[in-house]
């Protein structure tokens, strides 16, 4: 009886222990593995069953509109809706002037809208993200709209298609734009408005369900919004409505198609078009011109016979502050050295490609004597697509180079704008010297190397040159570029003047200007002090590029404020007012005493011939023509064409001037895109 009683309860102990074992392992595996048991009615502890818990749903987010398809595609339409009106808004900054403009322009705010949406929609059915397509379109249009108010502001231009070849620079670019710049009332009111749409797609815009595995619907969308874009550019009413009428300058187009189609419209325009004459009996014709010109007669310009030391110097927004500032009086002279010379040397006026900036592009049109007004939309001479053009195009260095003379450049800043590293080696220049090149104590003015700085590179190089050869120097400062404001200096000029109608920020945008100028006039006087001296022949020819920058705001300049232009709106001025202002003087000294026939006037198209003629260097015959051309056209760029009598036009007039025009044109055209029927024959040394 003892031992059943002993067996029974180790029976039931290992019972108990085998459940406890079950209840433990039971609750080391997860709900969801558990085995649907039926539980006993009661546990061996005494205590009632739990009933099985139900599997955990996902909780939904606070704000539950992010599940709703209808947010994402609301949101997806917002955003380039809201990104055309901030465009617009940087570009005119006036909110009223927007809704004008869309309700006078609204073909093409309709067409602007459905680029942007369909950039975005194909970025957001590549990439499954709304957020980041947005920001990648919305945004980078904004930024662009911004670009192109800061170069309004400061150059009087809108941002072109041939400026996106230096996106690259974007941030060394902003370096020149003035500190405290006015942004205008629109600028941030633009931005604010773009961060609307952005912040409630990161907080709501969550992919739709019913996308997020449909791969065709993406597919579709994708396909369809490349066809859009691709049928904009291509199709023939849409590049009818795009292209406009012919003629047409980038700020005409912002203005008939909103700032983004605008600029859509100038890349679309980049293609050069063949001229109607271009054939190879027309360019015969041509080339038979030039053999016909004046004879390439050295002695004729060098009685003396002597092969001078050529050293060229422009320099950065010289101009003479008594001519264009006409409400300050002057006690002292600022440029002293520059009036004295000019009284005793041959001086004039120097006409410009350019007004307030784009240095490469007024040096390339001196040394090629091609009219930038040529080039395709795109394009401009210091970044022109096709790369081999430069070792094709002719050049004053060249000419230079083939009479024997070593060419060197020196250029008080860095390399990194204008393509100079890799197009002046390709157009003659054997040495070239940047900032980096300079000693590592040369002066410095303000944020540039001085000009005295350049002065002393200058004179270095040419007491260091191969006295075996002729020299031609080209140096291009830096110390007066712009921007012009209050502290740029680390005093003020110094210089006794007074302008009584100019405030503050204008009147110490003034100051800046002066000492910038009266630097480069006292390095001009040091360089031509030591040239002097020198018992070598040396020729020294010195101009400004182009007027400074003297924006304020959208509304003035200190130009407008003292009268010398009539407007900040550079889109206003008459073709008087615009050969004014892209006026600036030049001069021209030596040292071995030559009487050289120097016109009261030279162009960029003239200047450079013309020193070929003063330093007796033969030409090829593509310059022989240049002076054929001379006499019905002066200077050739977006609305303005000057001719021979210095009398301008906006386009060239009927007759001579307007056959010259389309020579001209068909000759560049054969040189840089065409068939090249007479390029070699005409670039040729002699």
């Amino acid at each position: 009886m003892a031992k059943s009683n002993t067996a029974r309860r180790q029976r039931e102990l290992e019972r108990r222990r085998k459940k406890n074992r079950q209840r433990s392992n039971a609750a080391r595996r997860p709900a969801s593995a558990q085995p649907q048991a039926v539980i006993p009615a009661h546990s061996a502890a005494g205590r009632p069953p739990e009933p099985p818990r139900e599997p955990s749903k996902p909780k939904r987010p606070v704000w539950a509109l992010c599940s709703k398809p209808w947010v994402w595609y609301a949101l997806c339409g917002l955003a380039p809706l809201v990104s055309l009106f901030s465009c617009q808004l940087m570009t005119l900054q006036d909110v009223g002037a927007v809704f004008a403009w869309l309700g006078g322009h609204p073909g093409a705010a309709l067409f602007t809208y459905l680029l942007l949406l369909a950039a975005q929609v194909l970025l957001a059915a590549l990439t499954q993200r709304l957020f980041c397509s947005a920001m990648i379109v919305q945004v980078s249009a904004v930024c662009l709209a911004m670009a192109s108010h800061f170069k309004e502001v400061a150059n009087g231009v809108p941002l072109l298609a041939s400026d996106l070849a230096m996106a690259g620079r974007a941030g060394e670019l902003l370096g020149f734009v003035q500190p405290r710049t006015a942004m205008g009332p629109g600028f941030w009111l633009a931005f604010a408005l773009l961060a609307v749409p952005m912040i409630l797609i990161f907080l709501l815009a969550h992919r739709p369900r019913h996308l997020r595995r449909r791969w065709p619907i993406r597919l579709a969308a994708a396909l369809a919004c490349a066809l859009v874009l691709v049928g904009s550019g291509t199709l023939a009413p849409a590049r009818a409505f795009l292209l406009g009428p012919g003629g047409e300058i980038q700020a005409e187009r912002n203005q008939r198609l909103g700032f983004l189609a605008g600029l859509f419209s100038g890349i679309l325009d980049h293609a050069v078009q063949e001229p109607d004459a271009y054939n190879e009996e027309r360019m015969n014709a041509i080339l038979v011109q030039a053999r016909l010109g004046a004879p390439a007669d050295a002695d004729a310009h060098n009685a003396q016979g002597v092969r001078p030391n050529v050293i060229l110097v422009m320099s950065e927004s010289f101009c003479d502050p008594t001519v264009v500032l006409p409400g300050v009086e002057f006690q002292d002279d600022p440029i002293p050295n520059f009036h004295a010379l000019a009284q005793a040397w041959p001086s004039g006026e120097f006409l410009s490609n350019t007004y307030a900036g784009g240095t490469g592009n007024v040096e390339m049109e001196v040394f090629t004597g091609i009219p930038s007004a040529y080039l395709g939309e795109d394009e401009s001479l210091t970044s022109l697509k096709d790369a081999s053009a430069y070792e094709r195009i002719p050049s004053i260095i060249k000419a230079f180079s083939s009479e024997g003379y070593a060419t060197e450049f020196i250029h008080s800043f860095s390399d990194r704008l204008y393509n100079r590293r890799s197009n002046f080696p390709a157009i003659g220049f054997e040495t070239l010297v940047f900032e980096g090149d300079f000693p590592s104590d040369a002066p410095r003015s303000g944020p540039y190397l001085s000009d005295l700085a350049l002065t002393q590179q200058l004179i270095a190089e040419f007491e260091g040159r191969d006295k075996s050869r002729p020299l031609l120097l080209y140096g291009l400062s830096m110390e007066n570029h712009q921007p012009y404001y209050a502290g740029k200096f680390s005093q003020p000029s110094g210089l006794r003047w007074s302008a009584p109608g100019l405030d503050e920020t204008a009147l110490a945008s003034v100051d800046a200007l002066l000492q910038g100028l009266h630097d480069a006039d006292a390095a001009l006087g040091a360089l031509l002090d030591y040239f002097e001296g020198c018992p070598e022949p040396v020729m020294v020819v010195f101009w400004g590029d182009h007027l400074p920058s003297l924006a304020l705001d959208d509304d003035n300049t200190v130009y407008s404020l003292l009268g010398y232009s009539s407007s900040a709106d550079t889109g206003t001025w008459q073709p008087e007012e615009l050969k004014r202002m892209l006026t600036t003087p030049f001069l021209v000294w030596n040292n071995y005493g030559a009487e050289l026939e120097i016109p009261g006037v030279v162009s960029t198209l003239r200047l450079g011939t013309s020193i070929l003629d003063w330093a007796g260097v033969d030409k090829p015959l593509y310059f022989r023509w240049v002076d054929r051309a001379l006499a019905d056209m002066q200077l050739y760029r977006q609305r303005l064409f000057v001719d021979g009598d210095g009398v301008p036009y906006v386009q060239p007039p009927a007759g001579a001037a307007s056959d010259t025009a389309d020579d001209y044109r068909t000759l560049v055209y054969d040189l840089l895109y065409g068939e090249g029927y007479v390029a070699r024959s005409m670039t040729a040394s002699p």
